[in-house]
């Protein structure tokens, strides 16, 4: 996968979160949760965030891995805000 693909892939989770009332916070929480590892503390510190970053994109390599996580992702948006 190529950086910008990398990059889109992540500004999807990070728009997306924002399109619902959340922020990059959320993304990194569900990154998380998917990976079953801890959310490293520290916040926005670019070294934890690429970490996640990394071995999220590496699980979801396939675009349709990573569709069907991205739509679980807007589904657990949503039934947070009703």
């Amino acid at each position: 996968m190529t950086i910008k693909n990398e990059y889109l892939r992540m500004g999807k989770f990070i728009y997306t979160a924002c399109q619902h009332g959340g922020d990059t916070s959320d993304v990194y929480k569900w990154m998380a949760d998917d990976l079953g590892v801890a959310l490293p503390s520290g916040g926005d510190r670019l070294p934890e965030r690429e970490l996640l970053y990394t071995a999220f994109l590496a699980k979801h390599d396939s675009d349709d891995e990573f569709q069907a996580n991205h739509e679980r992702f807007v589904h657990a948006l949503k039934c947070r805000k009703a």
